[in-house]
């Protein structure tokens, strides 16, 4: 009986311990569950800071944390007029006090510090960006105070002080600069015993004035108040969360101490975590004493992925277990050990649950704690970390969206510029370098554009050479990214990384639409691995950049055009531009401008621009009937051909040639002037994109040759007018002195000898033509265009002309050709200055032929008048001179170089065209068009 009741009152109290132990686990359970959901409250946190900052009279107020995890110091939270650069920036917590940002000194230095206007450790595009050279600013780190063992201090605020110990006023720049350092009361600082300042974070608040300054006052109140505060932003991140496994998991077991650590460092000291928190009933001198062994038993319940313990019974482990397995341990007071894996998707830690006394963990108590462990405990740690991750995701998701939604509003010599500060920014990199590159001309614009500090910036100045860095990358043809620099082979060379103590870097391609338009390597000094949600935010940078840099140019080429458009009166400098940028803005090898000749219906290739190949300066001339070229101007389309070789249109001019795009150039009336044509080695190179830019530039070509025609036509209209303004005065004299000679070689007629008489029947003779030909001018000067009838022309011009017997006449202009427009004297004078040159041209006899007919052009109807001769010809090089006003190749006494430049001047004053082909030796030919005449209604 009595051994029955034994048994019960045994079974009872196991029951009891049993519920007293669930009891316990669903407590900690709950406090976990607390402790993560005071995450969820940080924003709401910052946001109450910072609005009880603006309410102490600042402007701003910003808050940054540290990312242990990172290493960094990241912008969190803003309110007032500083929100627009609160979250921007994200930097290293460097060692190197000349390579730190201002907000990575305050937490190193663990200083406040007044600042007006400029100070070499600040963000400096940040500072240009934002005009802060207006700001008056205090900064200072968010402390928590750690006594000896580790243990967070909640009210060591009250009896701190914070002492100056920098210059009040700098008086040579009337800026205000002052430091201030935080001084611990003496009891909280027992002597060998001395706590620890730890700085989770920063704040930046102050004024938008610089006129204002931060008095002492408003300081103090301004670091007690964040000093506060600090505790509650603490226990809203990741160290709270894993304190509280820890202490829960002691109480469970009811053990002495727990310690846990968190995010395995394989590369750091023995055994370092990033995270490292404690229970009561242990302090941080003992984690320095007793750190976690690369080998030791919590690595080994990591590899193994279960919970390991020390004694364990049943490996055949004796109550001293501890003494021979970590000697350390057990000369610190620890008799007993338990170790249960963390793994949080690729993140290791081990939480340890240490006893001072001699103690039998029994497997059943093991399994709660491991399953409290797996289900409980990692799945808070996950929640913490994705909350974290999504808070840091969002942030740099907002930044990336108005980073990339900037970039088309910047002025063009700030575009790299800002692409660079915004990279290092969002992302944190040590020094981000961006190297223009012109993929048509296969070289890189220099010096680079940098963001971060450098140690020798002078250094970046260098000229790029064809086995540096940026060429190998675009040799490459893809993205690098290098954790350790040391393996990637093209940066064994690099002068850069080396100087700059570069470990890890990403080598991105900006590329648009096969176009390379530079590349940028984002750099690391310290080890940092390139997630794949990294890389994805580093290749959407990267193509807005490539995006932006490309649609810069285009601009820039417009503007360039238009400036040319306004300034030359070069039309082949124009084109030249036009054909230039045309075949940079596609990526193309080579292209050209021809123009229409529609006396001919040829085009006539006017400028020329090609990369790399070797182009024929020679004017070349292709009917409208070939190529792809003649359909684009026949049926006046762009055409884009992927693949040249597969199409029929095709017709070689260059080797290697696989992509052909081509666009009309044409006015207003869809008249065409001409085309513009690029061509590519590669197959596809251009697309829809290319061809509406391409379209744009026709445009532009057209403005240009209209304006270049406008400006020709207003200065020789200026001309015409001038001369006619001259001609009618100089007229009337000549009519009075040549009258005067008449009447006196009359007398001499009259009177004079025989031998006389016949000297004086030649002048009279000669001035008779003069006088004939002066009235002629004088109906020339005042002659207004009407309707012409070619043919009579034609005829009235060879009735005043003597040609020679050795040269016969072929004349076929019918009298039922359309009337033309113009004056009948000037036309006469047209036709009897082409007819002479031909008759000039054959001083050995020849054949010259006048054949008129009527054609249409485009959609115009025209006459068309040939004058030809089988004469000497004109040099290849002398057929564009002939047209000069100034050049002749006649003797001194028989011309001055007019008669062809007015002939096409005139010409073209009535709408119509004046061409001319010649072979040397075999003879020339002119050929008009005139512009049928059409009776106003």
């Amino acid at each position: 009986m009595r051994q029955r009741k034994r048994g019960a009152m045994v079974g009872a109290r196991r029951k009891s311990q049993l519920k007293a132990f669930e009891t316990s686990i669903l407590e900690a359970l709950d406090q976990v569950e607390r402790a993560t959901s005071k995450l969820f409250k940080l924003e709401d946190i910052l946001e109450a800071v910072c609005q009880n900052i603006l309410a102490l009279g600042f402007d701003f107020a910003n808050i940054s944390l540290i990312s242990l995890e990172k290493n960094i110091i990241e912008g969190v939270h803003g309110s007032g007029t500083g929100v627009v650069w609160a979250n921007l920036a994200k930097h290293y917590l460097e060692p190197d006090p000349e390579l730190r940002d201002i907000q990575a000194d305050i937490v190193q230095t663990q200083q406040t510090e007044i600042i007006s206007g400029w100070d070499k450790r600040f963000d400096r595009w940040i500072y240009q960006e934002y005009g802060h050279e207006r700001l008056v600013r205090v900064f200072t780190p968010i402390v928590l105070v750690q006594d000896y063992n580790g243990r967070v201090l909640k009210n060591w605020f009250e009896r701190c002080k914070w002492q100056k110990i920098g210059p009040q006023f700098d008086e040579s720049t009337e800026r205000q600069h002052e430091v201030y350092q935080l001084r611990l009361p003496p009891d909280l600082q027992p002597e060998g015993r001395n706590p620890e300042v730890i700085v989770i974070g920063t704040v930046e608040a102050g004024y938008s004035s610089p006129e204002r300054r931060i008095e002492e006052q408003i300081l103090s109140r301004l670091l007690q108040y964040i000093a506060r505060q600090s505790l509650d932003i603490w226990q809203a991140q990741l160290p709270r969360v894993l304190e509280t496994i820890a202490e829960k998991a002691k109480q469970i077991l009811d053990a002495d101490a727990a310690t846990l650590h968190f995010l395995y460092e394989p590369n750091a000291e023995p055994g370092r975590y990033t995270y490292e928190v404690f229970s009561r009933g242990i302090g941080k001198q003992f984690l320095k004493a007793c750190p976690p062994r690369h080998n030791g038993l919590g690595r080994q319940a990591i590899l193994e992925r279960k919970y390991k313990f020390i004694p364990d019974l049943s490996q055949g482990h004796d109550k001293l277990e501890m003494a021979k397995l970590n000697p350390q341990a057990f000369s610190a007071g620890i008799k007993a050990m338990a170790a249960f894996p963390l793994q949080v998707e690729n993140k290791e830690g081990i939480l340890y649950v240490v006893f001072r006394r001699t103690y039998i963990l029994s497997t059943r108590k093991l399994r709660l704690v491991e399953l409290f462990v797996r289900r409980w405990a990692i799945d808070a740690i996950w929640h913490t970390i994705r909350i974290e991750q999504m808070r840091d995701e969002a942030r740099q998701l907002a930044a990336l969206y108005s980073v990339t939604q900037s970039l088309g509003r910047i002025p063009e010599n700030n575009l790299l510029h800002r692409v660079a500060w915004n990279t290092l920014n969002v992302l944190g990199a040590d020094v981000v370098n961006i190297y223009e590159y012109i993929q048509t001309e296969r070289q890189f614009t220099t010096p680079p554009k940098t963001a971060g500090r450098l140690r020798q910036e002078q250094k970046m100045h260098d000229e790029i050479i064809g086995q540096n860095v940026p060429f190998l990358l675009i040799q490459r043809g893809e993205n690098v990214y290098v954790p350790q620099l040391e393996k990637e082979p093209i940066f064994q060379n690099s002068a850069f990384t080396h100087r700059e103590k570069i470990h890890s870097v990403a080598g991105v391609l900006l590329e648009v639409d096969k176009d390379i338009v530079g590349v940028m390597f984002i750099n690391y000094r310290r080890p940092h691995s390139f997630s794949e949600d990294e890389k994805k935010m580093i290749e959407t940078l990267a193509s807005s950049a490539a995006i932006a840099i490309k649609n810069q140019r285009w601009l820039a080429t417009l503007n360039d055009i238009d400036r040319k458009i306004i300034t030359t009166l070069d039309q082949k400098e124009l084109l030249k531009l036009i054909v230039q940028r045309a075949v940079q803005i596609c990526g193309a090898d080579v292209g050209n401008i021809r123009l229409l000749d529609p006396s001919q219906q040829e085009l006539v290739t006017k400028a020329k621009y090609a990369v790399n190949l070797t182009i024929d300066p020679i004017e070349r001339r292709n009917s409208i009937d070939e190529g792809i070229t003649g359909w684009v101007a026949r049926n006046r389309r762009s055409a884009l051909v992927n693949n040249v070789q597969t199409d029929s249109r095709y017709q070689a001019y260059f080797a290697n040639i696989h992509s052909e795009l081509c666009v009309p150039l044409l006015d207003k009336d869809k008249h065409l002037l001409g085309v513009l044509n690029v061509e590519s080695q590669y197959i596809s190179a251009f697309n829809q994109r290319h061809q509406r830019m391409l379209e744009a530039l026709a445009d532009q070509a057209v403005i240009g040759i209209q304006n270049l025609e406008n400006k020709r036509q207003l200065v020789n209209m200026e001309t015409m007018v001038t001369l006619g303004d001259l001609a009618g005065p100089l007229v009337h004299r000549m009519n009075n002195d040549v009258g005067a000679i008449r009447v006196w070689a009359q007398d001499i007629l009259d009177e004079g000898d025989e031998n006389s008489k016949s000297k004086a029947q030649r002048i009279v003779s000669r001035a008779d033509r003069v006088l004939q030909g002066a009235d002629r001018m004088k109906i020339w000067i005042q002659e207004r265009p009407h309707a012409i009838d070619v043919s009579e022309i034609v005829v009235n011009a060879l009735a005043r002309m003597s040609i020679p017997a050795n040269i016969t006449q072929n004349i076929e202009v019918p009298t039922d050709l359309p009337k033309v427009l113009g004056g009948e004297q000037q036309l006469i004078y047209v036709f009897d200055n082409l007819i002479q040159n031909a008759v000039e041209a054959m001083p050995q006899g020849g054949r010259v032929s006048i054949i008129g007919t009527n054609v249409q052009r485009e959609i115009q109807c025209w006459v068309e008048v040939r004058i030809c001769d089988t004469g000497v010809g004109i040099a290849v090089e002398n057929l564009e001179k002939i047209f000069q006003p100034d050049y002749t190749t006649k003797t001194a006494r028989r011309g001055m170089g007019f008669g062809l430049w007015w002939t096409k001047l005139y010409v073209e004053r009535l709408g119509g065209y004046l061409n001319v082909n010649s072979v040397l030796t075999q003879g020339t030919n002119f050929t008009m068009l005139l512009p049928i005449y059409k009776p106003e209604t």
